[in-house]
């Protein structure tokens, strides 16, 4: 168990000196008055804020999908990596002492 435990330890470290160094941050809606005398009196500035919004929205998209892929790939190579520690723990005898305890 405390063999787990540290393991869980050492996975979760390396994992956070590997954090995503991008962070993807939706653009600010714009919010519109429910009066109509608000609304009149903002009409120029809520129209702004629709233009900024959709001039954001693309690239929050674009870095979603940079995200995305980054993680896939990511992926792809701990999947490379756990095949590799299968491989490793079976050559060395230690497959059964290295399986994940399961009721």
């Amino acid at each position: 168990m405390r063999r787990l435990f540290a393991l869980i330890l050492l996975l979760a470290a390396c994992g956070s000196a590997r954090a995503q160094d991008r962070i993807c941050l939706p653009p600010a809606e714009p919010i519109v008055p429910i009066d109509d005398a608000t609304f009149s009196e903002y009409a120029d500035l809520i129209a702004e804020e629709f233009e900024r919004y959709f001039s954001e929205v693309s690239p929050y998209i674009a870095c979603l999908d940079a995200v995305r892929q980054h993680t896939f790939a990511r992926a792809r190579e701990i999947s490379e990596q756990h095949r590799a520690f299968w491989d490793r723990a079976d050559s060395l005898g230690l497959t059964e002492d290295a399986a994940p305890y399961v009721e």
